[in-house]
This record gives C-alpha cells, sequence and structure tokens, in this order.
C-alpha cells in the first residue's frame, strides 16, 4: 500500500529550501520530497541579493560562522558543476576576487591586513602601479587596494538553476503559501497551504524572512526578523571591472555576461516594507561612484528591494527543533545566505540523514530554547 504524502517536506522555495531538497534526493533518490512556496518572490534574497561569495570581506573573527563560510566558499566550483549538469541551467560564476579599498576602511585598515595575514587568507596589497594595471577605472582616491580571494556567482541564475535540478530530480514543486500546520502532540503532520494539507513525515522551515511568522503558526517564538536592503543594477560595460568592490556600506558586483553592475545596500530595520526610494537608490549610486566614477553616469536597469532575514545575534538557525521532534529549521543566514548555500545544505542533509551527531553550537536553535 502507497504511504500517503512525502517523506521530507521544504517549506521554503528559495535557494536555501531548493538546495537542501536538491542534496537530500542526490542522497537517497527514493526519497519523495516537497518544497513549498512561492518561487518567484521578488523580496526573498535568493532574488534580490547581489551573489557576492565573501567570508574574508565580511568576517573579522576566525570564529564557527567564518569557517563555516570558509567551507562554503571551497565547495561552490563542484557544487555549480554538479548543479548545472542535473539542471541544464548555466550560472555565472568568478572567482576572480573581491577588491577593498583603503579610502572606505581607514579605520581598521591595518587590522583587515593583520587578519588576513593571520588568517591565511589569499590576498595581495596593490600599489597605485598594480591598481592601474588591474583595475584603472577605479577613483584615485581609493589608495591602496587589497585583493581578496573571493567569488562572486549570478544569484538569480543560481536560483533558476536550483528549481530546474528540484523538477528534473522528480522532487514535487507546491506552489502554494503555507497559512498553518497540523499537530499531533510533539510532531508536525501538515502544512496547510492554498491547495490543502501537504503530509510529511519530517518538515523543514527554510523560508527566510517570514520564517518567524510561520514559526508562530507552530508555537515557536523564533528570534528573527527582516532587515530591508534597496540596490539597483547599472548599465556598464563588462570590461570596466573584473572584480567584486567592497566599501564601506557600499559593494558593487559585477554580473557580466551584459547584465550590468549591482550596486547596494542599505541595511533598514523596518519589518516588511518594500517601498523603493529614488533619493536612496541616488545615495548609493554616489557613493558607489566614488569608489568607480564611471557609475554616476551609468544608466539605470532596475532598483529593488530584497529582505535578509536576521536572527537576534545575526547567525543562522539551523538544526533539529526542541520542540517537534520532525522539524528542523535552516533560516536567519542574513547577509551570507548566497555564499552558505553549499555548506548549509550539506550541513542540514547531514542532520536530518543522522550522519552528524551533534550541532554546530552557534548555529543550534537550541541557543534560544526553540
Amino acid at each position: 500500500m502507497m504511504k500517503k504524502g512525502f517523506d521530507i517536506v521544504v517549506i521554503g522555495s528559495g535557494v536555501i529550501g531548493h538546495s537542501i531538497a536538491y542534496r537530500l534526493k542526490q542522497t537517497d533518490p527514493n526519497l519523495r520530497l516537497a518544497i513549498l512556496g512561492d518561487p518567484v518572490n521578488s523580496l526573498q534574497a535568493s532574488r534580490a541579493a547581489a551573489g557576492m561569495l565573501a567570508p574574508f570581506c565580511e568576517c573579522k573573527v576566525a570564529d564557527a560562522f567564518f569557517e563555516f563560510c570558509r567551507e562554503s566558499l571551497n565547495k561552490f566550483p563542484e557544487f555549480l558543476e554538479n548543479l548545472i549538469a542535473v539542471s541544464q541551467v548555466p550560472v555565472y560564476f568568478s572567482n576572480t576576487g573581491s577588491l577593498m579599498p583603503a579610502s572606505s576602511f581607514s579605520d581598521t585598515w591595518e587590522e583587515r591586513k593583520e587578519f588576513f595575514k593571520a588568517e591565511d587568507i589569499p590576498h595581495e596589497i596593490w600599489d597605485e602601479k598594480i591598481i592601474k594595471e588591474k583595475a584603472p577605472y577605479l577613483a584615485k582616491e581609493c589608495g591602496e587596494v587589497i585583493w581578496v580571494g573571493e567569488g562572486q556567482v549570478n544569484n538569480r541564475q543560481l536560483h533558476d538553476s536550483l528549481m530546474a535540478a528540484s523538477k528534473n530530480l522528480g522532487i514535487q514543486i507546491i506552489e502554494g503559501n503555507v497559512t498553518g500546520f497540523v499537530r499531533r502532540e510533539s510532531s508536525v503532520s501538515a502544512a496547510i497551504t492554498n491547495s490543502g494539507e501537504i503530509e510529511g513525515d519530517q518538515f523543514v522551515l527554510a523560508s527566510g524572512s517570514w520564517s518567524a511568522q510561520l514559526a508562530k503558526e507552530l508555537g515557536v517564538d523564533l528570534p528573527l526578523k527582516p532587515i530591508k536592503g534597496q540596490m539597483c543594477r547599472l548599465k556598464l560595460e563588462d570590461h570596466i571591472l573584473d572584480y567584486t568592490i567592497h566599501g564601506m556600506m557600499t559593494y558593487i558586483a559585477p554580473w557580466k555576461e551584459g547584465n550590468g553592475f549591482v550596486v547596494g545596500s542599505t541595511m533598514e530595520d523596518r519589518g516588511f516594507d518594500s517601498a523603493i526610494e529614488e533619493k536612496v537608490i541616488d545615495s548609493l549610486i554616489e557613493r558607489a561612484g566614488d569608489i568607480l566614477p564611471c557609475l554616476k553616469e551609468a544608466s539605470l536597469i532596475e532598483s529593488w528591494t530584497g529582505l535578509r532575514p536576521a536572527a537576534k545575534d545575526l547567525m543562522p538557525i539551523m538544526g533539529r527543533s526542541g520542540k517537534y521532534k520532525n522539524l528542523y529549521y535552516s533560516s536567519g543566514h542574513y547577509r551570507n545566505g548566497i555564499l552558505q548555500t553549499p555548506n548549509q545544505a550539506d550541513y542540514m542533509v547531514s542532520l536530518i540523514k543522522g550522519d552528524r551527531e551533534g550541532e554546530i553550537p552557534e548555529f543550534s536553535p537550541s541557543r534560544y530554547n526553540i
């Protein structure tokens, strides 16, 4: 007799949710898997991010988070190679590195150098001569520049590729929104959607900034909120810059392949506000133009808002629920969800399949007693 429902139901259709389902299916092709959610919600971080893979420019302390992100960066080339083979959807990826101009880090410049050196991070110090050769369009006011061995991916293409891979592997994709749950004692038995009840043996809550709202339906206070980011994309020829630029509260990410340059981003604690403000976008372009002057004259292709899921301590929440024996969380990836995608997928699969004995304490839901 055929069992009703699914073995595992993943709630969340962004790169986090799809990557978990993708890895699970690769591990066990016989698993009956479903992914629930709106796959093209423009506010979700999967579509709104710039795709920077920057564990070194983003981190200042060599803690568990730093090591997790570093591992994930190292996994990206093989992860993408396998993903594209399954999905047949190409994903732009670059490992040419990032640039950090001294003008943006005047107060911490020497500290950054020491950190990169102490942690054996691939980097180079570029003087004016090297900058003129390798990044001639940078403003002279940038001063000295640190090149850092990081990467970048077109996150929209990554999301598209993961969705195609899920479909090709036979994962059931249900585009209904989850509105509630059916619970039996210490277990979740079904997710309630616009399409009806979706039953499962195990559930993974991976809904980004909406995870806290869904957790409330389970009687769980998930300490997570959306942090709004406004950003834009400008038309600029590919040859202008090969590297991602990290400035103070400013980044510039070349998407290449004629897709222009992404400029961002704000950090706003304004709930689910989705408004795009022209004066804010102008300010972003102005700051980015101080680093790469030709951006000030570039045509605006689009501007948008995204919502980053931020936990109270700004660490991801990944692991088994303390309240429900068949529920897992993977959310709160904040500014580094795209970067963490391969490693968090492997990590979550190892927990769900029982191949890992313990959780990383800094990421565990148990730190919040949830």
